[in-house]
């Protein structure tokens, strides 16, 4: 018994030590948020300093892991999000093209202002041999200010978007869009973590018909069809959206196709788009087939919760149910399956993806 307790005695010390240190790191950084109030304000944007906190957590995580690794932690912080929050039903801040770019420097210029106390507490972390804790502690922090203001599913979603980026290798933070309704905001007299202030909703912004880059195949008879596709998004700094989808259809009677099809809309989040592009993959992949097995791949881990068995709670807004009503519709009759991408997926239809993305966005 005395050996046994002996053997354990280390490891005991070691999990103490560890939570002493987690506890510093964190007080650290803290410390340095608190004090980012000032000069927000003095740079007149003090109402950025949410979506600005969400990109310097996340600029601090991207240049500090390697791509693989900070997904894994945007993914382990997500799972461990519970619950939807009393705003799950707020739909994304739509911002106005002519409004994008001053909205997209302000919220920068915020990144940049908090990332000036972000870096004192790395030196600090730094003569006290803490650093390695630096990135996650950092992410950590900026996640308490950030769901008991925007709520827990929109937290998720913003986590989901970066996600997706990472994930088709862009190494940005993603512009995120706020919801129009917050939850509670902390005050500075309840917590330690500074105060987050809450805007006016903006209006709607009403998306733009999508364009095929190829016509629908002629009326032929109904056959079995397997296909596989890839859905994607991208979105520019004008709030300008791009979606695409590739699909490789094998019919019962022989018959092989490859079709591409793709749009733009005004949509600064990109969710729209990414409900678009599984929308008109789903049509495209079931048109004239009587029975389809269709799989979509897309890293858009929102439009997967979506599609799941007409979609976890939460998980679709106001404003998309005719979108889903056509993909439920459809999934009654053929079975449609939604995946997330991971790294293991079909390059070649990713790559083409992404190449129509591209002149999507330059057009």
């Amino acid at each position: 018994m005395a050996s046994t307790e002996n053997e354990n005695a280390p490891v005991a010390d070691q999990e103490a030590d560890d939570l002493k240190d987690r506890r510093r790191a964190r007080s650290i950084v803290n410390e340095a948020l608190l004090s980012v109030s000032t000069p927000l304000g003095n740079r007149g944007v003090g109402h950025r300093l949410l979506p600005g906190l969400w990109q310097a957590a996340v600029n601090v995580v991207l240049s500090c892991f390697e791509p693989d690794d900070a997904l894994a932690l945007l993914r382990d912080r997500a799972r461990g999000i519970v619950g939807e929050g009393t705003n799950h039903d707020a739909p994304p801040r739509a911002i106005p093209p002519k409004s994008m770019t001053a909205y997209v420097s302000e919220v920068e210029l915020a990144a940049r202002t908090i990332m000036e106390s972000i870096e004192a507490a790395l030196e600090r972390l730094q003569e006290e041999g803490l650093d390695d804790r630096f990135p996650e502690t950092v992410f950590d922090a900026s996640l308490q200010v950030l769901i008991p203001a925007w709520g827990p599913h929109h937290v998720r979603r913003a986590i989901s978007e970066q996600s997706a980026l990472v994930i088709r290798g862009m190494t940005s933070a993603c512009n995120f869009m706020e919801p129009t309704r917050f939850q509670a905001a902390p005050q500075p007299g309840q917590s330690r973590k500074p105060a987050a202030p809450a805007e006016a909703p903006m209006p709607r912004v009403l998306p733009e018909a999508p364009r095929a880059e190829a016509p629908l195949p002629p009326q032929r008879i109904k056959v079995a069809r397997t296909v596989n596709a890839f859905a994607a998004t991208d979105v520019s700094h004008t709030g300008m959206a791009a979606w695409a989808a590739v699909l490789v259809s094998h019919d019962d009677d022989g018959r092989t196709e490859t079709r591409e099809i793709s749009g733009t809309m005004l949509d600064p989040n990109g969710r729209a788009a990414a409900i678009r592009a599984i929308r008109e993959c789903v049509l495209a992949a079931c048109e004239t087939a009587s029975l389809a097995s269709v799989i979509i791949e897309t890293p858009s881990e929102q439009c997967v919760r979506a599609a799941a068995e007409g979609g976890t709670p939460g998980s679709r807004l106001p404003g998309e149910e005719a979108a889903w009503d056509e993909i439920d519709r459809a999934s009654a009759v053929h079975r449609i399956e939604v995946r997330l991408a991971r790294h293991a997926m079909d390059r070649e239809l990713s790559e083409r993806c992404d190449r129509l993305l591209r002149r999507r966005l330059e057009d």
